[in-house]
C-alpha cells in the first residue's frame, strides 16, 4: 500500500510538473509573439519619426532659403530707389554700387576697376557679380560714390565712360562702346 501511495504521489507530481511546464511555454510562446509585435510596432514609430525629421529639415531649409533669398531681393530694391532711411541701415547693404555694362567677366580694365576701388582705405566690404552684359561692384563704404569715383586713379577711370551718378551709385561702360538702355 505504501508503494501505491508513493505511485500516486509520484504521478501527482509528474502531472502538476507538466502542467506546470505546459502553462510556462504557452506563457512563453505568448510573450515572444507580443515581444515580435512590439518590436514591428517600434520600427514603424522609428521609421516614421525619421519620415518626419527628413520632412521637417526639408522644410527648414526650404524657409531658410526663401527668407535669405527675400532679404536680397529686398537689399537689391531698396538700392534701386536710394538708400532711405540713413539711421535703419542694414549694415550688411552696400553704401554704393558700381554698374558696368558692356564689359566681358574676364576684361583686365574691369578687374584693374575692382582691384583699386575695393582697395581703398574708406571700403570695408567689397564684392563683385557679373550677368550677361553687365558687371556690378557693391562696396560698404563711408564715401559717396563720387569720392569713392575720384579716388580711382585716372589711368583705370580713362577706361570707362561715365553713364550716371548719384550719392550712392555709379553706373559706367567701356569706353569706345555705346550705352543701350535695358
Amino acid at each position: 500500500m505504501k508503494t501505491v501511495k508513493n505511485t500516486l504521489s509520484i504521478i501527482a507530481f509528474l502531472c502538476c510538473s507538466l502542467l506546470i511546464a505546459q502553462t510556462t511555454a504557452q506563457s512563453e510562446t505568448e510573450n515572444k509573439e507580443q515581444d515580435k509585435k512590439t518590436i514591428k510596432e517600434v520600427d514603424q514609430i522609428n521609421k516614421a519619426s525619421a519620415e518626419i525629421n527628413e520632412v521637417s529639415e526639408n522644410t527648414s531649409e526650404a524657409v531658410k532659403s526663401t527668407v535669405a533669398n527675400t532679404k536680397e531681393t529686398a537689399k537689391a530694391i531698396g538700392s534701386l530707389f536710394g538708400g532711405g532711411n540713413k539711421e535703419k541701415k542694414d549694415k550688411d547693404s552696400p553704401d554704393v554700387v558700381v554698374i558696368i555694362h558692356k564689359v566681358a567677366y574676364d576684361d583686365d580694365n574691369l578687374n584693374a576697376l575692382y582691384e583699386k576701388i575695393s582697395k581703398a582705405k574708406t571700403v570695408k566690404k567689397a564684392s563683385k557679380n557679373f550677368s550677361g552684359e553687365t558687371a556690378t561692384i557693391n562696396l560698404s563704404s563711408k564715401e559717396n560714390a563720387d569720392a569713392l569715383w575720384q579716388g580711382v586713379p585716372k589711368p583705370v577711370r580713362s577706361a570707362f565712360k561715365m553713364i550716371t551718378m548719384g550719392e550712392s551709385s555709379i553706373t559706367v561702360q567701356l569706353a569706345g562702346t555705346s550705352f543701350d538702355e535695358q
